[in-house]
């Protein structure tokens, strides 16, 4: 098995524009041990693989095993269609769905969506036709 923690945690750190220091303060490590887990020196533990996915907005699956650096492609993200885009919410508190990803769905104006909503996971949207 092969493990791509270590480049992982140092790709998302840049992306997000922490440096060692930074990241060792938000989740209460040292800096030297950031550093040995971005050199594969040692890894996190399951706590601090759980704050890192939770400060990433990523799952424990993915930071430790899939290649972050490919969410980031387009072609990820056509293929599994796991990243739509952002939208932003209007001053009405509505969305606009990217038609590519109404497309995707075959969402259809004026269907219904069910809304999930989880305080530590997120939000998602469904369509109830899944559900007849």
């Amino acid at each position: 098995m092969s493990l791509c923690i270590a480049d992982n945690l140092r790709l998302m750190r840049n992306k997000c524009g922490y440096t060692m220091e930074n990241l060792a303060e938000i989740i209460s490590v040292s800096r030297q041990t950031i550093a040995k887990w971005e050199a594969e020196e040692s890894y996190p533990d399951i706590v601090n693989c759980m704050k890192l996915a939770s400060l990433y907005k990523v799952s424990l699956d993915e930071l430790v095993n899939m290649p972050l650096r490919d969410i980031a492609t387009e072609e990820f993200s056509a293929k599994d269609g796991r990243i739509g885009g952002t939208i932003q919410v209007s001053e009405e508190s509505t969305i606009r769905i990217p038609k590519s990803i109404m497309e995707m769905f075959d969402i259809h104006p004026g269907e219904k969506i069910l809304l999930l909503a989880d305080k530590n996971q997120g939000i998602a949207l469904v369509k109830c036709s899944q559900f007849e």
